[in-house]
């Protein structure tokens, strides 16, 4: 498999296994000093091997993730992102690890680097969904569209053959 970069507005994809080592040129990209981690757990070795490669620039993390993108732990996440200033949010993981990127772009206004884990496709997309009283309610906006996606093949050997 050939590896290659794609830019596509208003969004930019970088592929090809080992893309992942990127991440600081593409934060650097985004002149994004104070990044936000938004990652789960079963991811969290990766997501480790990511905050050592941005290293200072890491400013926080969030790993509470939940299915569905509950309103009541979304308002934990943009509380975390508000109390450490971040200026930019890095998700690692699968659908719901994106939706809380999606978020927290959004309430902050910073932009989105997503590193997907599964083949959700969300993070393709300026769709958002937040979840309350048991009722997923969804919008669109293109503030929560990622700026950059890296999809390094990788990462997603652990799962399921189709």
């Amino acid at each position: 498999m050939r590896s290659f970069t794609h830019d596509a507005l208003p969004g930019r994809v970088v592929f090809g296994v080992g893309s992942v080592d990127r991440l600081a040129q593409e934060m650097e990209r985004l002149h994004a000093s104070r990044v936000l981690m938004i990652y789960d757990v079963p991811v969290k070795d990766v997501a480790r091997e990511l905050v050592e490669q941005l290293g200072h620039r890491v400013v926080g993390e969030f790993t509470d993730i939940q299915q569905h993108v509950p309103v009541d732990v979304v308002e934990r996440a943009q509380a975390v992102a508000r109390d450490v200033g971040a200026d930019s949010a890095v998700t690692v993981g699968g659908g719901s690890t994106t939706g809380f990127g999606k978020v927290v772009a959004l309430e902050l206004g910073v932009p989105l680097v997503a590193i997907p884990t599964t083949y959700a496709g969300s993070e393709m997309t300026p769709i958002y969904g937040i979840t309350s009283d048991g009722r997923k309610t969804t919008a669109t906006d293109f503030r929560v569209l990622p700026k950059t996606v890296i999809y390094d093949p990788a990462l997603t050997v652990s799962l399921p053959g189709g």
